[in-house]
């Protein structure tokens, strides 16, 4: 063989090899720099709590919720936590967060999740200010808030991580997953449950 077909196959292997190198980075670093679409495809498990799943609980609160609602701006006793409930919940109806089916997430996804979170934690703050509430209830306010400040951290850790690998990614929004949970079972259950009483 001669030098110049010598360099042209290794032009043309080290090219294929260039490509399948990018290709599988792209593939098992989803969000890196080097991805061309940094997106991942996030597969939930079927988690339950209380023998019910996140969707069955939302349903059950959101009915409830609704009742509340309807009879607070029904009467003259104004309740803050009921009204301003509204402009929180659509952040634990995220539709990444509800069901088992595969959801892609991408960085748009994730800026508009902190934001959306952001807004939820802002409403919270307007409510200490706007309610007159007992020291027991800003206790689990500011968990709620506190619980808020988490779920930005944890976004933000996602979203600007460059080279976490498809499991890494699996792992941390599975637990982001499990964090807004939890996030609305306090919420729920404690705060809201105290407070509008």
């Amino acid at each position: 063989m001669n030098t110049k077909r010598k360099r042209k196959v290794w032009g043309i292997g080290s090219g294929v090899f260039i490509v399948l190198a990018i290709a599988f980075i792209s593939w098992y670093y989803p969000l890196s720099l080097f991805s061309i679409h940094q997106s991942f495809t996030y597969h939930p498990g079927s988690e339950t709590h209380n023998g019910k799943t996140y969707e069955e609980e939302i349903g059950e609160f959101k009915a409830a919720y609704e009742k509340d609602l309807k009879k607070d701006l029904e009467s003259d006793n104004y309740n803050p936590t009921v009204n301003r409930t509204q402009f929180i919940l659509p952040i634990f109806e995220q539709e990444w967060l509800i069901g088992t089916d595969s959801k892609t997430i991408d960085k748009d996804k994730l800026d508009r999740m902190l934001f959306d979170v952001q807004q939820a934690r802002n409403t919270l703050l307007d409510l200490v200010s706007e309610g007159d509430y007992s020291r027991e209830e800003r206790v689990y306010m500011v968990d709620s808030i506190n619980n808020f400040l988490n779920l930005e951290e944890s976004i933000r850790f996602i979203r600007n991580g460059k080279y976490f690998s498809r499991s890494d990614l699996q792992r941390m929004l599975g637990n982001l997953q499990g964090e807004f949970w939890a996030g609305f079972d306090y919420y729920t259950t404690v705060f809201y449950d105290v407070s509008h009483k």
